[in-house]
C-alpha cells in the first residue's frame, strides 16, 4: 500500500512539471534560433515585462493602446495616446528600468481613432508578417512590427544587411503603408 502511495506521488509530481518543463523547452528553443541567444531574450522579456508593469500602475488604460518591444535593451513603445503627457511619462518609465540601452517613443498623440484606420492596419499588419514568414531569407522570429495610421514600425535583430533590406522593402510594399520606421539592428552591433 506504501509502495502505491509514493507511486502516486511520484507520478503526481512528473505529470505536474510536464507542462512547466515543456514551456521552459519552447523558450530555450524559440530563443536559440533567435540572432539574439537566450541570455539576452530573458533580459529583454523581463525589461518589458518591468515596463508594462510600471505603466499598468501608472495608468492601466495605456496598456491596451500601446505596444512595447525590447530588442538588446533597446526599447520602441508604439500604438496611440490621447494625452501627450502620457507619451513622455511612459519614455521616463522605461529609463528606470536597468539595462535599458535607448527608448524609441513612436507613440502617436490622437484624439480620434477611426475604425477605417484599425482597418487599415490591421490588415497591412497581417500582409508584412505574411511576406516576412514566407521569405526564406528572413528569420521571421527574429522581427516585431506594428502599424499605426499607416505607419509600420519595425525593430529587431537581423544576421545581416541583406535580410534587414529585405524586412523593410516587404514593410514598405504593403497595400496602405505609408511610411516605415526601421529600428532593426545588426547582429554585429554591440549596443
Amino acid at each position: 500500500m506504501r509502495n502505491l502511495l509514493y507511486i502516486s506521488i511520484i507520478t503526481f509530481f512528473l505529470q505536474s512539471c510536464g507542462p512547466m518543463i515543456g514551456t521552459l523547452g519552447m523558450v530555450s528553443l524559440g530563443a536559440h534560433s533567435k540572432e539574439k541567444g537566450l541570455g539576452t531574450s530573458i533580459n529583454d522579456n523581463l525589461i518589458k515585462t518591468k515596463i508594462s508593469n510600471l505603466i499598468y500602475k501608472y495608468e492601466k488604460e495605456l496598456i491596451a493602446d500601446t505596444k512595447i518591444f525590447v530588442n538588446s535593451g533597446s526599447v520602441l513603445f508604439t500604438g496611440k495616446v490621447k494625452n501627450p503627457n502620457d507619451k513622455i511619462e511612459l519614455t521616463k518609465l522605461a529609463w528606470n528600468i536597468r539595462g535599458v540601452k535607448e527608448v524609441n517613443n513612436e507613440i502617436q498623440v490622437t484624439d480620434t481613432t477611426s475604425i477605417k484606420n484599425i482597418a487599415r492596419d490591421i490588415a497591412s499588419l497581417s500582409e508584412i508578417r505574411a511576406r516576412i514568414m514566407s521569405d526564406k531569407l528572413i528569420n521571421s522570429l527574429n522581427f516585431s512590427i506594428d502599424v499605426v495610421n499607416d505607419k509600420a514600425y519595425i525593430s529587431g535583430v537581423a544576421s545581416n544587411e541583406t535580410e534587414m533590406n529585405l524586412v523593410t522593402s516587404h514593410a514598405s510594399s504593403a497595400r496602405f503603408v505609408k511610411e516605415v520606421y526601421n529600428y532593426i539592428i545588426l547582429n554585429k552591433d554591440t549596443r
